[in-house]
């Protein structure tokens, strides 16, 4: 058991100091509001999908995509039932208006990418990537669709539809598309290196998708550096979302694997533990920007965004030790 929690302190240690770094640079005036926008944008728009495509074409067979699909129903179920479980507690503890729709979006749906997928590399290892795109595909696609619409509610501005054209925009951003270009290449190639771009290309993909962790920690200690202590002060409303997004969804995820298992269909104990480690992160880190977008209360949203991803340095460690009991 130690060995395991010693691993997992590890994990989030390291990733702790590049943060930290990215907090004492913030601090000491090195970025502008210009160069903090840059870092997210970047890691997004070019280092991400390239880490992405490189991952799933060196990586992937015919076989383990047919798996990774299959493994895609069960965070989508879990969020579906967290969000539900979300709102019944939102009118039963009667959330304050204006905050309804990010309570429930923000305790269904995590920090896939910028948290998610340098933990559970840290972690698991490279392998743990198409795992964690199975979960994040789930993810982004909810939060796009009825999270962002729930947020619309909240705000001031006219009710957005579900499904539009800037709603498939954002599920299909370049991360994904890079995830899909890569899944094709496994298609048509049948195994992994069948069909595969020049190696120059793939080399150069590798060394610039190499920098997405580190630089998707750093945004995370500049963001960090812009709360003020004084603004962390928990009400109702906020223990509440963070007991549902760091409690009751990771315990959703870890009832409906052993569900799958009872009937026969357990998933892959890799995907498993990635899928728990998933439903365990912080609140995704749009719902702070889609608050600000739709004129509802982006100061709440600041708030449970910090304080889970300080938290997360405690429970990240703690469900490594429940996955251990249950997955080995």
């Amino acid at each position: 058991m130690w060995p395991v929690i010693q691993k997992a302190v590890e994990c989030v240690l390291s990733l702790f100091l590049i943060g930290f770094l990215g907090y004492v640079l913030a601090r000491r005036r090195w970025f502008t509001p210009e160069t903090s926008a840059l870092l997210p944008r970047l890691v997004i728009m070019v280092t991400l999908p390239l880490y992405m495509f490189v991952n799933i074409v060196d990586s992937l067979s015919r076989d383990d995509l047919i798996s990774l699909l299959h493994g895609v129903v069960v965070p989508a179920l879990s969020i579906g039932l967290s969000f539900g479980l979300a709102a019944l507690m939102a009118l039963l503890i009667r959330v304050r208006p204006g905050r309804r729709g990010l309570f429930c979006t923000g305790s269904a749906t995590s920090n896939t990418i910028f948290i998610g997928l340098p933990v559970n590399v840290a972690l698991f290892g490279e392998a743990a990537l198409p795992c964690v795109l199975a979960y994040y595909f789930a993810n982004t696609t909810f939060f796009w669709t009825v999270g962002n619409y729930c947020l619309s509610l909240d705000g001031q501005r006219a009710r957005e539809p579900i499904f539009s054209r800037a709603t498939l925009r954002q599920i299909f951003s370049p991360p994904l598309i890079g995830f899909l270009l890569g899944v094709l290449l496994v298609l048509l190639g049948g195994e992994p290196a069948g069909l595969r771009p020049p190696q120059f290309f793939m080399d150069a993909a590798s060394r610039v998708g190499q920098l997405t962790t580190p630089l998707a920690i750093i945004f995370i200690g500049l963001t960090l550096a812009g709360i003020k202590l004084k603004n962390l002060k928990p009400d109702r409303d906020v223990i509440m979302l963070l007991l549902g997004r760091l409690v009751v969804s990771p315990l959703t995820i870890i009832l409906l694997l052993l569900l799958w298992r009872r009937l026969g269909l357990a998933l892959p104990p890799l995907m498993a533990k990635v899928f728990i480690i998933q439903s365990s992160l912080p609140v995704v880190s749009s719902a702070v920007l889609m608050a600000g977008y739709h004129r509802s209360d982006a100061a709440y949203a600041s708030v449970v965004v910090s304080l889970s991803t300080l938290l997360a340095m405690i429970t990240i460690p703690a469900y490594m030790v429940v996955i251990s009991l249950l997955f080995g």
